[in-house]
């Protein structure tokens, strides 16, 4: 019960947003009581707390999975998955939480940087980022997720996007 409660959690938060987010809504798209919802989870705050961390969790094997090929494949592959999830609405949802005070997690964590650093050295070919460089990349992806948004034109964006990888080869 308590996975799946943080699943329907997780279902309201992309189907309605974080402002219409409520503990209520999230017991009926489990369909238990919200009595539950605080038994497993306790404040609303915890609850979105554990939402976080199972779409970071999510994410990150996204941008690794992207990741697994090598050269030109790999880099269209995780830009095809960074706009699914624009398009989706877990980027939205997902920067509405990094921007709620109180809700832990929603940047990547230092212990996701060194799986980012292998794998992005792995696809480029090149030896392993180092860790502001891995950090550098990370938020430079959560900024293009952004710019795709905010509305901005997706061949700049994507433009934008390729001259990261250059930057970052040796």
């Amino acid at each position: 019960m308590k996975d799946s409660i943080v699943a329907a959690a997780t279902r309201v938060l992309l189907r309605a947003g974080l402002q219409a987010w409520s503990v209520d809504l999230v017991a009926a798209e489990a369909g238990c009581a919200k009595g539950l919802v605080h038994y497993h989870h306790g404040t609303k705050r915890e609850l979105l707390g554990r939402v976080v961390e199972v779409m970071g969790r999510a994410r990150q094997a996204r941008r690794l999975d992207a990741l697994t090929c090598t050269g030109a494949e790999a880099l269209d592959r995780l830009w095809q998955a960074l706009v699914r999830e624009v398009r989706s609405g877990e980027w939205a949802a997902w920067a509405a939480l990094a921007a709620e005070p109180g809700i832990k997690g929603p940047a990547e964590s230092p212990a996701d940087l060194p799986a980012l650093a292998v794998a992005i050295g792995r696809a480029l070919e090149v030896p392993v980022l180092r860790a502001e460089e891995a950090r550098l990349a990370a938020a430079a992806l959560d900024g293009i997720q952004m710019a795709l948004h905010l509305g901005a034109p997706e061949e700049p964006v994507r433009e934008a996007y390729h001259r990261l990888w250059l930057a970052l080869l040796p």
